[in-house]
């Protein structure tokens, strides 16, 4: 038995013998790149000084007539009418240029938000180092506070 093989087989098989391989292809090289920006940290955050308003304070506002002596996160609050006082439990929030004080009284909100600056009362040549916006319920009044 003989075998026959086309002639175009063989030169096909003859020129893949031939041929040379390519070796692996090296790895691409690594392309230049602009230095990374270092990542900004994050700036510290510092603290910002808050309004220094004593644990003990006195309030007051004329027309209609009101005050409010703080002791810590007591305040009584006065009238003419009440001059012995209610007293309300506050909370205290301090800002760069404020204090507010919160609680209820009466079942109403009350809010003292004191602001360090002169202050006239209007009825005497008294100059205090604080003023002072109450909101007691619905109705704003603007009064004075010192130390004490």
């Amino acid at each position: 038995m003989s075998l026959r093989v086309p002639l175009s087989s063989l030169l096909a098989l003859a020129l893949a013998a031939c041929e040379q391989t390519q070796p692996p292809a090296a790895p691409p090289s690594p392309v230049a790149t602009e230095p990374q920006a270092a990542v900004p940290t994050r700036p510290s955050i510092v603290a910002k000084p808050v309004l220094a308003l004593p644990d003990r304070f006195a309030a007051l506002g004329t027309e209609p007539f009101w005050a409010a002596d703080v002791a810590g996160a007591t305040l009584t609050y006065k009238t003419p009418e009440d001059q012995a006082g209610q007293l309300a439990t506050v909370t205290r929030t301090a800002g760069e240029d404020f204090v507010e004080l919160r609680g209820t009284l009466a079942g109403q909100a009350l809010t003292l938000t004191v602001s360090k600056g002169p202050c006239s009362d209007g009825m005497s040549d008294t100059v205090y180092p604080f003023s002072v916006t109450r909101r007691l319920g619905d109705d704003t009044q603007r009064g004075c506070a010192r130390p004490g």
